[in-house]
């Protein structure tokens, strides 16, 4: 639920009758007859966060009465005071006012004034009106014509550009203002030049506010590649990537060399942002030359294309996510630029893609950039010069960190550990615990040859070596690393990387920022302590209403404004624990200037932030450059951006190959792992940060038994895996209705959550397994009680306990039950995912008539060029074409390997001269099932969903490996509810307020403009596009639009406000984000394909990603299985053979084989020949 406020009016005095109470808290204001005010008002937000408050009594003055129908002409009306009422209560609460009497002769108090005399001469009030006939625009009444009006001035994107122009007539302040403002809107100042978006004229005549018309397909794909990110890198050259920061723009050129041993890194900064110094001022002669300068570019036609890739974020994120001519704009200012830049160099073709990086995409690249550099460069440094680095007792990790590290190794329980010991966690470990267990092998088998004690090392021995050991130290922190924490302007963020047997990314966000206090006017100067305690709540609120988790341990990077937090303590660059952090922040505070508001709100920030998120077990590293050999690193995202694409890149390109000792790592994956699991489940050994590791559950020769432990219901899939078609199963779905922990943990009804479990998934007793596990993931309400409470962890964890105890009873098997914590990002990734999967199936029940043309030839262009960036679509005519020998390959680097789809396009050939036209392409689309999935597949850009208290959209790639991004507004089809914004029944004007809302949500949030691609609509989504009658097959944005248009205006005026709020909901978004000519949604729940049933919920998506993610393991090991059986049957033959020989009544034809050589007997065996082969 949202935190909200209500006021209710107690008791009041004075107040003449007939008036209207007017309350306003904040940025909302509720008013009402003073008679009505039984019911409280009720404001939305914490009332901690409600101010300025103001109350006002709106007293009516004078009124003419009811009169008849006016006729045209002039009428003056005598308008009569409203006096002889006295107050409408006094102190007793007495609220029912008398009916107003009309105008009395005499001295009168007058309603409408204090202390005001009203005497006959000052009642002669009146008002003359003149009427006439007159035609006018039939409109309709209420919020229809607004939203029409408001519904124009999006389509013609008037808002934005009008407030653009009148900031630069307001900064220009030219002579004559409306010779400015014509030549700004209408791109023509009467010379011969154009203006540009200061109101300057270029010389040239190109006006960025104006841009040059282009053909709709051109507008499309630019505007596309803002919001989907390109693949950037490429073997053998170098990728430039460009940061459109907030006030500076940086330049980073990335090579990986030496078979990805060595990274090559060029960076730096110029203090220019990109629109203020290059774009406003129409300079792209300037940037051409930056861009030269920068990457050292060299005037070598032989070199290729020159190929850059820029990221907005901070203002330039939301200045091209809120205004669509800026966006225009700058492309034309980059097409500009790449002109330049081909005229410069010879001819070489230029190309820079445009892209934003939404904050969340932004937090987990730069997670990607601190995991890599963790894992290649040391976290402090030994040296005299850097002792600083080191903790008070010299050591380079706490020692509670070590201690931990130890006790992995130590799997005996006996405090040491030998060579022999490490063996088994080296082959069924993971790759960082491998890489531990086979440093500390080496250690401890020196030790013993060197004639130490041979009883094994010690943890003191361990922590000697880890002294005088670089590797060790790499490894130990390598394992002890756990994630980001990061700050800014507007957010701050946490990123957290599981350690289970596939690791797993999980973010948390929340939109409170250091500047919040100085843009919203907060801190006054000097700041006083009352607003640094407001301060200090306010973060608290956020934090807590985002779902920040709790209790947090491991190793944490602090990045960004929480680095430059600490930088000012003097803490920067060492291992500190959470009580050294937080003691440093609090006498920096203390000591600081009142007048700083900027450092006291980001340190106030930062503590709070620490002191909410982790345990005391919890240390930190404030890092900001890193040093790999002589090579100087930063955590930037853009660093993120190459290191993800380039290992997606090179695990492609591996998956042929063969690498040995995979095996042994596969062992884990084949069936559920033992009882060693319950370990995790018991409440002691449960910390905040270990509820985040995700299990491995995609076993391929058991059913996976999963659980989603929602608000309300308990959902139970039974998913396994199709191995011949490399397809997955779902054998069993089903829901337990009623609460998890409401109606099972706290009635202690264990004996029944254990039946309706063994019910739910169908488990049969004495199927001669020697366990089953059961894994899990808490949603809503139980997210949050999981990370928030303590208590109702522990005792979740100890129902869970006694559950596996009935369970084991009941099938005479040990059985175990593992639950982890998704946060609402990873739950939206995988619910995309799912959907994902799902939609690219060839057999999955989507109607769709004749398939739009741009979908056509969006995924015929994405076949010609798959091996390619998604984003280089090129001009898709009749006479383009693809070699059917080249389908394969293309497919598969699309992500798309369907022997149907394949099958399809050979049959697509009509002709049958092994080349694929624009033309039998589109044909053998519209009648092939296969084809259609796979431009399904291809145009696939994302889901968009909405819940009580939020709305989502998905954004994700369309090639294997691609990125999503997220974008999320705290506005959900409950709000209104909540809030009560609507009476009964709902008016025009309540409605109407409600768009509002969500239009301020979207754009306050950074909702994206003109999206492209086919959408999946899920959730509260698809319950509207039921109302509407638009599900289970693909509709466009217009049909979508009319159809929820149709229903809200067939809803009855005393409709249920739920309805009203989630049709208003789903058509505001949709309205908002997508492009009205090249959009298609798909509103849908169950899916029906391969025979089987599906729901596309998250935990078909978990399965799917660790099913398809560990494709390359069980490809290797089928490899090995073939490979061992084979000698095995060989061995066999030839002992056997071997034998026959020795045999002393062998017959005379063997024994003639005997005298022959080796190899020639082995050719006399027929068998043996077929069981070699």
């Amino acid at each position: 639920a949202e935190p909200g406020m209500e006021v209710s009016v107690v008791d009041f005095a004075g107040i003449p009758a007939g008036s209207m109470l007017s309350i306003r808290a904040g940025g909302f204001r509720r008013q009402r007859l003073l008679n009505r005010c039984n019911e409280p008002f009720f404001f939305h937000g914490a009332a901690s966060a409600a101010y300025p408050m103001q109350v006002d009594v709106l007293v009516p003055a004078a009124t003419s009465g009811q009169l008849g129908p006016l006729g045209s002409g002039e009428h003056r009306l005598d308008l009569h005071p409203l006096t002889g009422v006295g107050p409408a209560g006094t102190s007793s609460g007495s609220r029912d006012p008398a009916a107003a009497t009309a105008a009395a002769t005499g001295s009168a108090e007058c309603p409408g004034t204090t202390g005001t005399t009203v005497t006959a001469e000052t009642t002669a009030m009146h008002v003359k009106l003149r009427v006439q006939e007159a035609t006018c625009l039939a409109m309709p009444d209420g919020p229809p014509a607004i939203a029409a009006a408001q519904r124009y001035m999006d389509d013609h994107n008037l808002k934005d550009r009008l407030t653009h122009v009148l900031m630069n007539l307001l900064r220009e302040r030219p002579d004559d203002p409306m010779k400015f403002l014509s030549a700004a809107l209408c791109g023509d100042c009467g010379v011969d030049g154009k203006l540009t978006l200061d109101g300057k004229v270029s010389p040239d005549g190109k006006s960025p506010s104006s841009p040059s018309p282009r053909t709709e397909e051109e507008k499309g794909i630019l505007r596309e590649s803002i919001h989907v990110l390109p693949s950037c890198v490429r073997r053998g050259a170098p990728t430039r990537l460009l940061d459109f920061g907030s006030g500076e723009t940086g330049f980073y050129s990335y090579e990986m060399l030496d078979d990805g041993r060595r990274l090559k890194v060029k960076s730096s900064k110029r203090k220019e942002a990109f629109f203020a110094s290059f774009v406003e001022p129409w300079r792209p002669d300037a940037f051409c030359k930056a861009l030269t300068e920068e990457f050292e570019l060299q005037a070598d036609t032989s070199s290729g294309a020159l190929v850059f890739f820029a990221g907005a974020t901070g203002m330039h994120r939301e200045m091209l996510m809120s205004d669509s001519n800026g966006a225009e704009c700058a492309q034309n200012f980059l097409c500009e630029v790449q002109q330049c830049l081909s005229s410069r160099f010879g001819g070489r073709e230029a190309k820079i893609w445009l892209f934003v990086p939404s904050g969340l995409l932004e937090a987990q690249l730069e997670l990607y950039a601190t995991e890599w550099l963790v894992q290649h460069a040391k976290l402090v440094e030994r040296s005299a010069l850097e002792g600083r680095n080191l903790n008070d007792s010299g050591e380079i990790f706490p020692g509670m960190l070590v201690r931990d590290v130890f006790q992995q190794l130590d799997k005996n329980g006996n405090g040491r550990f030998t060579a022999l010991d490490l063996k088994s966690i080296a082959a069924n470990s993971n790759g960082k615990a491998k890489k531990l267990a086979g440093i500390a092998s080496e250690l401890a088998s020196h030790k013993e040859k060197n004639g130490d004690r041979s009883d094994g090392m010690t943890l003191h021995d361990f922590e000697t070596s880890l002294e005088t050991s670089d590797d060790l130290q790499m490894a130990v922190q390598d394992i002890i690393f756990s994630g980001t924490l990061s700050a800014g302007g507007g957010s701050c963020q946490m990123a957290m990387m599981g350690d289970g047997t596939m690791p797993s990314l999980q973010l948390f966000t929340a939109p409170i920022g250091n500047r919040l206090p100085l843009v919203e006017g907060e801190f006054s100067k000097p700041v006083l302590a009352q607003e640094r305690e407001t301060w200090r709540g306010r973060i608290r609120a956020e934090l807590s209403r985002a779902n920040f988790p709790q209790g947090v341990r491991g190793l944490y990077v602090g990045i960004a404004a929480a680095f430059h937090a600490v930088k000012a303590v003097g803490l920067d660059g060492r291992v500190i624990d959470k009580k050294t952090v937080v003691a440093g922040l609090a006498d920096t505070l203390e000591k600081l200037d009142p007048e700083d508001q900027r450092s006291i709100s980001n340190l106030t920030l930062v503590q709070e932030l620490i002191q909410w998120t982790f345990d005391e077990a919890a240390c930190f590293v404030f890092k900001r450059n890193w040093k790999i050999n002589a090579d100087e690193f930063v955590a930037t995202w853009s660093l993120g951006l190459f290191i993800q694409q380039y290992q997606a890149l090179s695990t492609f390109e591996s998956t042929s190959s063969r690498r040995s000792g995979r095996w042994k790592m596969a062992r884990s994956r084949v069936l559920p792992p033992g009882p060693w699991w319950q370990q995790s489940t018991s409440p002691s050994c449960i910390s905040a940060d270990r509820l985040f590791e995700m299990p491995f559950i995609a076993w391929p020769l058991a059913p996976s038994y999963l659980l989603d432990i929602g608000s309300g219901e308990v959902g139970a899939y039974v998913y396994e895996a199709d191995l011949l078609n490399g397809r997955v199963k779902v054998t069993r779905h089903t829901k337990i209705q009623d609460s998890f922990y409401e109606g099972f943990v706290v009635k202690d009804r264990v004996e029944d959550f254990a039946t309706s479990i063994v019910q739910a998934f169908g488990i049969e007793p004495g199927l001669g397994r020697r366990h089953e596990v059961i894994a899990g993931g808490t949603t809503g309400l139980h997210r949050e009680i999981l990370l928030s409470d303590q208590e109702k962890r522990d005792q979740i964890f100890r129902f869970i306990g006694r559950v596996e105890e009935a369970i084991t009873k009941q099938l005479g098997r040990t059985t175990v039950i593992r639950i982890f914590v998704p946060s609402g990002e990873l739950e939206a990734q995988f619910e995309l995912r799912g959907v994902e999967w799902l939609i690219g199936q060839a057999s999955v029940d989507v109607s769709v008539g004749t398939v739009e043309r741009w979908m056509i030839d969006k995924a015929f262009g994405l076949l010609l060029t798959a091996d390619s960036s998604p984003n280089n679509l090129p001009d898709v005519d009749q006479t383009t074409s693809v070699e059917v020998e080249w389908v394969d390959a293309r497919l598969k680097a699309l992500g798309i390997h369907e022997a149907e789809v394949q099958a399809a396009l050979r049959r697509a050939d009509s002709d049958a001269n092994r080349i694929l036209d624009h033309e039998e392409f589109s044909l053998a689309v519209n009648a092939e099932c296969a084809l259609q999935a796979m431009v399904r597949r291809c145009c696939f850009s994302g889901t968009i969903s909405a819940g009580g208290g939020s709305s989502q959209l998905t954004l994700t790639g369309c090639v294997r490996n691609g990125m999503a991004q997220m974008f999320s507004m705290p506005i959900g089809n409950r709000v209104p509810i909540v809030g009560r914004l609507f009476s009964t029944p709902a008016t025009w004007e309540e409605r109407a307020d409600w768009v509002e809302r969500i239009r301020e949500g979207l754009r306050s949030s950074q909702f994206p403009k003109g999206v492209q691609g086919l959408f999946v609509g899920i959730s509260a989504m698809y319950h509207a596009a039921k109302v509407a009658g638009v599900i289970e097959r693909i509709v466009t944005k217009r049909e979508a639009m009319k159809a929820f248009a149709d229903a809200l205006a067939q809803l009855d005026a005393n409709a249920d406000h739920r309805s009203i709020a989630n049709l208003t909901l789903a058509q505001e978004i949709i309205r908002w984000v997508f492009d009205d000519d090249y959009s298609c949604m798909l509103f849908k729940r169950n899916w029906h394909a391969n025979g089987t049933e599906y729901v596309a919920s998250w935990t078909l998506g978990w399965y799917v990603t660790q099913f398809e993610g560990d494709a390359e393991v069980r490809e290797r090991s089928s490899c090995n299985i073939q490979r061992i059986s084979r000698g095995m049957r060989v061995r066999s033959q030839l002992r056997k053979f071997s034998g026959a020989r020795l045999e002393p009544d062998m017959p005379a034809q063997p024994r003639a084989v005997r005298a022959t050589s080796g190899p020639a007997a082995l050719q006399t065996g027929p068998s043996l020949t077929a069981a070699a082969s």
